[in-house]
């Protein structure tokens, strides 16, 4: 039985680089101008530069953090298909994310008994936790 790597976006790879390691990522969201959008790694549904743009206009944005129930669509057909699991973490000093994955975690130890689920809090962020995920995918 194999294992895969589950990490989220805010490890900033490209889509190239997570494809090739086989990576599943879970987009974070992101409030700007009031409208909310997913980020997809490079692929985000408001691109790069202009989201850069209106950060320069003086506009603000905010996160959310990923909640159990998303962590729960994502690991569980990862589980049926008889793989384990890896989930490398937004860092839990900067968001709930890590705390919500472990929750979707314990309810699916129940249903999934012979699965195993490792929740790691990386304890960064960005090219920091990119880099701990590119790692991982290295050994594995």
């Amino acid at each position: 039985m194999g294992y895969k790597i589950v990490t989220d976006s805010t490890v900033d790879m490209d889509h190239k680089m997570i494809a090739d390691l086989d990576l599943t990522v879970i987009p974070l969201c992101f409030t700007i101008d009031g409208k909310t959008y997913k980020d997809k790694a490079d692929l985000s549904e408001m691109p790069t530069k202009t989201f850069y743009a209106k950060l320069r206009e003086g506009k603000m944005s905010t996160t959310t953090q990923v909640n159990a129930d998303t962590f729960t669509q994502t690991f569980e057909p990862i589980l049926q298909s008889g793989e384990d699991i890896l989930y490398i973490a937004f860092s839990s000093g900067l968001s709930g994310t890590c705390q919500s994955a472990c929750i979707a975690r314990d309810e699916l130890k129940e249903k999934y008994p012979e699965r195993k689920i490792y929740v790691f809090d990386s304890l960064c962020a960005s090219l920091g936790e990119g880099l701990l995920v590119y790692h991982a995918a290295m050994m594995k």
